[in-house]
């Protein structure tokens, strides 16, 4: 099965997400990374902002650090020493994107950290469809950074694994895993977090081969479905105040 995993060349997760990106350059299962080029003066100006502020410090230094340092030239010798394209986008959903990754043929897409929304022609593309890894734990905890509110009301963290569709966060579940947290430390979790996606995208991967086909439980809303927005920095003060490490 040929998968092309999709990430940013920048986030705020401690090793810039190399603990999922770079044990997946061995799956068996993964034909190619595509990396979006999400690097802009805007992703500096947040760092600072949160450095200046202290609404986040430590988040916002690992946001600046991951910027400059060398992440994305790991990756691409990881992948390259296992035999595996790179391809560097500005926009996935882009026609020279779509082109590009046409050319691969792939079976599947696996959607990793991105905070991109999958158009109807990207979603169609691969023969089986696209999956992606929402970092919450469905169907209770749908929209961005459900990780971040889970530290801050205190509430099981996890992460999910689960079919795309046009809907944001729809289509059928395939892993739900929660993460083990003291719940003082997020970006901790986050890095923890990382590590045991990678794992739980193997076996998944695994599996989709197997059946060849994506097959998973219903993601049904329930009365406990809360839709989370991006925090603002009133809520990384509350975070703070709770004595999180952030």
């Amino acid at each position: 099965m040929k998968t092309l995993l999709v990430t940013s060349a920048v986030t705020f997760v401690p090793h810039n997400y190399d603990n999922l990106v770079l044990p997946l350059a061995k799956d068996p299962n993964i034909e190619a990374l595509v990396v979006i080029d999400n690097r802009s003066f805007d992703i500096i100006l947040k760092a600072l902002l949160l450095i200046l502020t202290l609404a986040a410090p430590k988040m916002g230094w690992h946001l600046l650090k991951n910027f400059f340092d060398d992440s994305l030239k790991r990756k691409q010798a990881a992948y390259a020493a296992a035999g595996k394209k790179v391809l560097i986008v500005k926009d996935v959903n882009s026609a020279e994107s779509l082109h590009l990754l046409s050319e691969l043929q792939p079976d599947l897409i696996l959607n990793a950290r991105t905070r991109s929304f999958f158009k109807k022609k990207l979603l169609a593309l691969p023969k089986m469809g696209c999956i992606n890894i929402h970092h919450g734990l469905l169907p209770d905890q749908r929209g961005l950074m459900c990780d971040f509110w889970a530290h801050l009301f205190d509430t099981p963290a996890g992460f999910s694994i689960h079919e795309m569709t046009s809907k944001l966060d729809d289509g059928s579940l395939l892993k739900v895993v929660e993460v083990p947290s003291d719940k003082k430390d997020y970006l901790a979790s986050l890095d923890l977090g990382a590590s045991l996606e990678a794992q739980a995208a193997s076996n998944v991967l695994r599996d989709i081969s197997v059946r060849g086909k994506i097959e998973g439980q219903a993601n049904l809303k329930t009365d406990t479905t809360v839709y989370r927005s991006n925090p603002r920095l009133r809520d990384f003060y509350r975070l703070r105040s709770k004595g999180v490490s952030i």
